[in-house]
């Protein structure tokens, strides 16, 4: 279906009138007007991220049916560009990733990382490594039967280091969790080979420590006392572009 070009969106700035007028898009029967969410959601939260998170000092929850029409809109390639910028803009808050979590966001990411064009994907790896910051986002995704071999696949086909970097955390995540009783989906010395690779390419300096951290976690994998990532290293702080 062909799309209209769509005129600048008006700009909000108060998050409650913004996430309103976004619901009634959002939920209309209109493909035109989840477009136009989409647009009105990315130009008002992406330039100022952190109006995202306070509202302008005024912490407002966005509310799990815009939520859920972002996390949608992921799986369509008219908006996904659009949508993986506001749902990343979005889990700057950490309210937010708890709705996200809600609606199913951990799945979605996962299943979709392939069908992404490159930047879309990598803003959906770092929103997908903020929700893991969340206990019932980290407990989604290491129970999600594709996350190991979905980063692994990331780690594999990604040029750049910040995808690198945010796949080597969530499995950091899912490896680094094993001794509580989750279930992992493929051997530690098959992803560990993997992780090596793609630390012999272009990686940040954050995706390297955390790689030494997994390759620890991975070496130590099944004994009664796994490794695990370091608490005190400071969260990530993904960029929206």
């Amino acid at each position: 279906m062909q799309i209209t070009k769509i005129a600048p969106p008006v700009l909000y700035t108060n998050l409650e009138e913004l996430f309103h007028v976004a619901e009634l898009q959002l939920t209309a029967s209109s493909d035109f007007d989840k477009v136009k969410a989409m647009y009105l959601l990315e130009h008002s939260l992406v330039p100022n991220p952190v109006a995202a998170v306070d509202g302008g000092g005024n912490s407002v929850t966005c509310p799990e049916t815009v939520m859920r029409g972002v996390v949608g809109c992921l799986k369509d390639r008219r908006v996904a560009k659009s949508a993986s910028k506001v749902l990343l803009a979005l889990c700057l808050s950490e309210n937010n990733r708890h709705v996200a979590v809600e609606v199913g966001a951990v799945g979605v990411v996962v299943d979709i990382l392939s069908d992404l064009e490159v930047a879309a994907a990598e803003r959906s790896l770092a929103a997908l490594e903020l929700l893991c910051t969340v206990a019932e986002g980290a407990a989604e995704v290491r129970t999600h039967a594709l996350a190991v071999p979905m980063m692994v696949e990331v780690m594999g086909r990604m040029d750049g280091s910040r995808g690198k970097e945010y796949a080597i955390s969530v499995l950091a995540v899912i490896y680094g969790g094993a001794c509580d009783g989750s279930p992992v989906a493929a051997p530690p010395e098959e992803v560990a080979r993997a992780v090596m690779l793609a630390l012999q390419g272009d990686c940040s300096a954050r995706g390297r420590r955390k790689g030494a951290q997994l390759l620890k976690i991975l070496q130590n994998y099944g004994q009664a006392d796994p490794a695990r990532p370091d608490e005190e290293e400071e969260e990530v702080e993904p960029r929206v572009v």
